[in-house]
């Protein structure tokens, strides 16, 4: 939140560019009472209109990433990568709705070794967040799964969706899932 608040000062050169590491182990030893609050975030992009953030996320819970992802973040990229926790669906939904405006990178990956299969973001609800990500994020050019399932008719409506402005769609093979009708007709 200082550091927002020294950043935000008219004094300084606009930034265009801030890209913030999150890891589980810098939580566990520090608070996040001291994260920007989304008024620190208004006042920093008001001096830097441009200015875009890119978050990589190491083994942060979902709970944290809640506390950590404010409205005002001008959130351009976002990297998760789990090796002990799993992002939820709520997460990818929240940064979907909050960023739809300058979200362009989505990257979510998973090696959490776990024989049960790989966790399905969408908790078997009808809307999947990934499908609502692209929907929602018209600027979305790259997105990235590996480790979480991707249902092979929601893949197929990202892709629509995005068209060809998604440059890169990357899901891993082990990822994609099919309905059992589906694989009937295979």
């Amino acid at each position: 939140a200082e550091m927002a608040r020294v950043l935000a000062d008219s004094n300084h050169v606009p930034l265009h560019r801030l890209s913030l590491l999150v890891h589980s182990v810098s939580i566990m030893h520090k608070s996040l009472d001291c994260m920007p609050e989304d008024e620190n975030w208004k006042a920093l992009t008001r001096n830097s209109t441009n200015l875009r953030v890119y978050i990589m996320a190491f083994d942060v819970k979902s709970d944290d990433m809640l506390r950590i992802l404010k409205p005002s973040i001008p959130l351009e990229r976002i990297h998760f990568d789990s090796y002990i926790t799993c992002v939820s669906g709520a997460v990818v939904d929240l940064i979907s709705r909050q960023y739809d405006k300058f979200l362009t990178h989505f990257i979510l990956m998973n090696d959490v070794i776990d024989m049960s299969g790989f966790p399905d973001l969408s908790d078997n609800r009808n809307e999947d967040p990934l499908v609502l990500l692209a929907w929602r994020c018209t600027r979305l050019s790259l997105l990235a799964v590996h480790g979480y399932t991707v249902w092979a008719h929601n893949l197929i409506a990202i892709a629509r969706l995005r068209g060809s402005d998604l440059k890169v769609l990357e899901v891993t093979e082990e990822s994609i899932d099919f309905d059992q009708g589906e694989l009937a007709d295979q």
